[in-house]
């Protein structure tokens, strides 16, 4: 083996544990990814507050009571704005880009006749990954609250 040639190995010897180490701003361990398939629909609210959370814009909050009522609440002091709605399965719920805005929006819309009716606006965002995520969640949520009824 020549000079180089070990000289080279020698400087990954020395680097390998200081680029394994390199884990700045990282947690040490992950967060268990679960499916939202897999979540049940109180675990599926709490994963839409993640995302109305963390999602660029306004923050939106979420909850479900009896009877599959979502609570979306959104914006604070004197914007702050309430819907409620029952979820059924005739809906659904669907990201619509609003060229307006440049937002990506969440709609639900009724789908129980011929022409379809959006219902309410659920979440809106600049992420389109954001909405996608929200619109699965909401999509989970009404097949789910379809079942018990």
């Amino acid at each position: 083996m020549s000079w180089p040639d070990i000289a080279r190995v020698a400087a990954v010897v020395i680097a390998a544990p200081l680029l394994v180490s390199c884990s700045e701003g990282y947690p040490g361990e992950d967060r268990p990814i679960v499916s939202p398939f897999d979540m049940n629909n109180a675990q599926r609210v709490a994963e839409l507050n993640v995302v109305g959370r963390d999602a660029p814009g306004v923050r939106w909050r979420y909850a479900l009571s009896e009877g599959c009522a979502l609570e979306v609440e959104h914006g604070s002091g004197k914007d702050k704005r309430r819907v409620a709605v029952t979820l059924t399965r005739g809906m659904d719920a669907e990201v619509v880009f609003d060229q307006a805005t440049k937002t990506y929006d969440v709609a639900l819309i009724d789908r129980s006749t011929d022409a379809a009716q959006p219902i309410a606006t659920l979440f809106k965002t600049d992420g389109w990954t954001y909405a996608t995520q929200a619109s699965l969640l909401v999509d989970l949520l009404i097949r789910d609250c379809g079942k018990s009824v």
